[in-house]
């Protein structure tokens, strides 16, 4: 009888040759047939099946990252084009009202946005527009604190309270949201995009595209209104 010394090499030595020799069951196919595996919820099953099995999870998931990028890559040439598109219509633009229905008219028929707002600090810019909500920079602050000192765009869920402030909407209990910082050096605001679906918008989704949309409007608005200096 063999003792465990003797089965410990036998398998060193098995898993070698079969290392070394990858094809040796396509060239003895039926030893295959005789072979299985056990599994923890399958019970028994062979190794083409295993094998094939493993294959299909990781066919699938690559096929899952595919899409996941594929997606995303369309979703942000629609917000390029977007984004190209309001730039050369803002050029149109003679005043703040015309530069304001402009905006509206991009974020509901080229962005297709569900939510949006133009959240201005009324000590700098006082305009009565749909898209706009006057307010101070303290009030707003206090509303939503995590707006304070914002640097970078910030995305993810909001309370009921917070999208009434950021919208004017009070309805809205499963939500999300991304706002951006309207001018750097000299704060005017904030440009805020929302959506009832909660898993729409995250930390990270169109930063880039955000800054450059807020870097646009900070811009016009100096353009037009002659109280921001």
């Amino acid at each position: 009888m063999r003792n465990k010394i003797d089965d410990a090499v036998d398998i060193k030595e098995v898993r070698s040759f079969l290392r070394n020799h990858p094809d040796f069951f396509d060239n003895n196919s039926d030893i295959l047939e005789t072979m299985v595996i056990h599994h923890k919820t399958d019970g028994a099953i062979s190794i083409v099946e295993r094998h094939l099995q493993k294959l299909q999870e990781k066919n699938k998931l690559l096929n899952e990252k595919l899409n996941h990028l594929i997606e995303n890559a369309d979703q942000n040439q629609k917000i390029f084009e977007s984004v190209m598109t309001l730039t050369l219509k803002i050029l149109s633009a003679h005043d703040l009202k015309s530069f304001l229905d402009i905006l509206r008219d991009s974020f509901k028929n080229d962005f297709k946005l569900e939510f949006y707002s133009l959240i201005l600090f009324d000590e700098d810019i006082s305009v009565d527009h749909p898209i706009v909500i006057s307010t101070s920079q303290i009030e707003l602050e206090e509303k939503i604190p995590r707006l304070i000192s914002l640097k970078e765009p910030i995305g993810g869920q909001f309370s009921s309270e917070d999208f009434h402030a950021l919208f004017n909407h009070s309805d809205q209990i499963n939500n999300s949201a991304a706002i951006c910082k309207i001018g750097q050096e000299i704060p005017l605001g904030f440009l805020a995009i929302g959506s009832s679906d909660q898993s729409l918008y995250h930390e990270s989704d169109s930063r880039y595209f955000l800054s450059h949309l807020s870097n646009l409007i900070s811009q016009s608005l100096v353009k037009f209104n002659k109280n921001v200096f």
